[in-house]
Parts: structure tokens; C-alpha cells; sequence
């Protein structure tokens, strides 16, 4: 047995030395320094290449768990996360339309629990309106923020504190009250703080993304008409541009249309994912995975839920 297992000894000591960093016992041979560059080596190409060049992020949006129009949410929501499970994938953003009240809300958490990345909350126009952001707050915590995965700066943006989505028939953008007018003056004052941070992080090599529910414009056309329910629209509009030019922003990512489009506005591209509760516009219920590259470029893929149904 000890025969057998003695040829082993270099592989055990080089495991010995990577595990612990110190060196194992009878140090010195050039065999086994030799073994365990080699196991390095090994181990380097092995690696999968997205946990060295690359960020991975999947999106799973508009889940609207316990709407009447998507009856099956919830076993959509379980399909979309067993996916994700067999990727390789740095973080999940959950970009709004959560769930229709707070029960839900804790439903959609109990599923989305099962992930095995990280996962990242937003609100959407069905999380939030124009008085009640502090109840999403009180399930999720902060509904605007920032945080580092790998060298991506994410930038969190609470859409619905730039326009009144009460009424999905407005036909001209309603008003916020005062009360949702100071806390959105309060995210855009936040905002505008982080731009010499991110301009600092830009010059050392980082790249700065956002990711907020709803996108400032339509994709030429879609979606179809004029209400403004599907876009921000002015003042806001062109406040939040101002400032995601300022920092450098160059790619944003987002849901509400319920729909895979990637189109360019503003010198920015929106990468809006698919939804996995139901579909307005038709399409495919699925998620999207967007990979960032250290170059920052945004790439992405939408993938369908098979055999899904709203």
C-alpha cells in the first residue's frame, strides 16, 4: 500500500504547498517543483475562462409572480433558476416586476433563494409606485445602489422614482407627488456623487453598466404607440442621461417590455431581457445572459424557457 501510494508523493506535496502556501515536508526536489508547476499549469487552463477575462450576468425580469396573466410564474421562475444553475455565472440581476404585493414578493425570494450566484434586487413599476417605495425597502432593502463584481462597477437605478406609472393609460406623463419628488431628487443628488469614483475606475481599467427597470426611449417604434408607460420621459429622461454619460456608462440593462431587444439611444445601448411571467407583445418567455468582457464590451444571449407557457 505505502508502495503504491509513494508515487503520489510529489502530487500530494505540490497539493500541500497550493492548499496551505507553505512548504511540505522533505522540500527541495526539482521533480517536485517541476510536478507542481505543472499541476498549475493544469489547473489554469481548466479554469473556466468567464472566472479570469469575463463577467457573466443572468437576467431574470418581469416575473410578476401571482398575476392573473401569468398563471405559471412561479414554475417559470423554478425553470429559469434550475437553468442558471448549469451556467457559470457571476451574478443574477433581477431587474423589477417582482411579484403584484409583499406575499408574493417573499415567494419569488423563496425560488430565487435557490441560485447558486449571487442575486441582486431591483423594482420595477408593479414593485413600485408613486407612494409606497418603502415597502419595497422594508422586503429588499435599498432600491438604488452600487457594487463591484470582478472589474464591473453595477449601477442600481430606481426607475420608478423618474415618472409616475400609476396609469397605464396617461397619455402625457403624470406628475410625482412631492413626497416621490424628493426621493427622486435625492437618487439623481447620489447619482451624480459617484461620477469622479467612476471616472477614477474607469482610468484604472474597470467598467462602469447599469441596470434599471424601465429604458429612457423606445427602439425606434417598439413599443408600439405613444403612451409614455414604456419609457421615462422628460424632465427625467434627460437628467438621467446627463448623468450616466457623466459616468461614463456605456451599456444599461433592463426589463418592463417584457421582450429580448438590444438597440442603441443616447450613445448607450439597452439590453432589455425577456420576461419569464407573460408576454404583451408575444415572443418567448426566457432570461437573458449578458457577458461583459474586460474591454467592456456587452454581449448577450436570450435564452427561452422550453415548453414554457404564461
Amino acid at each position: 500500500m505505502r508502495a503504491g501510494l509513494k508515487q503520489y508523493g510529489p502530487w500530494f506535496s505540490c497539493a500541500f504547498f497550493l492548499a496551505t502556501g507553505r512548504r511540505a515536508p522533505k522540500p527541495g526536489r526539482n521533480s517536485e517543483r517541476l510536478t507542481c508547476l505543472f499541476l498549475a499549469l493544469v489547473i489554469a487552463l481548466l479554469l473556466p475562462r468567464t472566472s479570469i477575462a469575463q463577467t457573466v450576468i443572468a437576467q431574470i425580469s418581469d416575473m410578476h409572480v401571482c398575476s392573473s396573466k401569468a398563471p405559471h410564474a412561479a414554475t417559470n421562475l423554478n425553470t429559469a433558476v434550475q437553468m442558471i444553475n448549469k451556467r457559470i455565472v457571476d451574478i443574477v440581476m433581477v431587474p423589477g416586476d417582482i411579484g403584484e404585493n409583499k406575499t408574493c414578493w417573499l415567494k419569488a425570494k423563496s425560488i430565487l433563494a435557490n441560485l447558486k450566484a449571487p442575486v441582486h434586487y431591483l423594482p420595477g413599476n408593479h414593485d413600485v409606485h408613486t407612494l409606497d417605495v418603502s415597502t419595497y425597502r422594508s422586503v429588499f432593502g435599498a432600491d438604488y445602489y452600487r457594487f463591484r463584481v470582478k472589474n464591473v462597477d453595477v449601477i442600481v437605478i430606481d426607475s420608478q422614482l423618474l415618472g409616475n406609472y400609476d396609469n397605464y393609460w396617461a397619455t402625457t406623463p403624470p406628475p410625482l407627488p412631492a413626497y416621490t419628488q424628493a426621493q427622486s431628487d435625492q437618487m439623481m443628488t447620489w447619482l451624480n456623487s459617484l461620477v469622479q469614483k467612476e471616472q477614477d475606475a474607469i482610468l484604472a481599467g474597470y467598467v462602469v453598466i447599469a441596470v434599471q427597470h424601465i429604458p429612457v426611449a423606445r427602439d425606434y417604434g417598439f413599443p408600439p404607440g405613444t403612451l409614455p408607460y414604456w419609457i421615462i420621459s422628460d424632465p427625467y429622461r434627460t437628467e438621467e442621461m446627463n448623468a450616466l454619460h457623466a459616468l461614463g456608462i456605456k451599456d444599461v440593462l433592463a426589463g418592463h417590455w417584457h421582450s429580448a431587444k438590444v438597440f442603441g439611444w443616447g450613445n448607450i445601448t439597452w439590453h432589455a431581457s425577456p420576461s419569464t411571467g407573460w408576454l404583451p407583445f408575444g415572443g418567448a418567455l426566457g432570461f437573458a445572459v449578458h457577458t461583459v468582457s474586460t474591454a467592456g464590451n456587452v454581449s448577450n444571449e436570450f435564452v427561452d424557457l422550453p415548453n414554457a407557457v404564461p
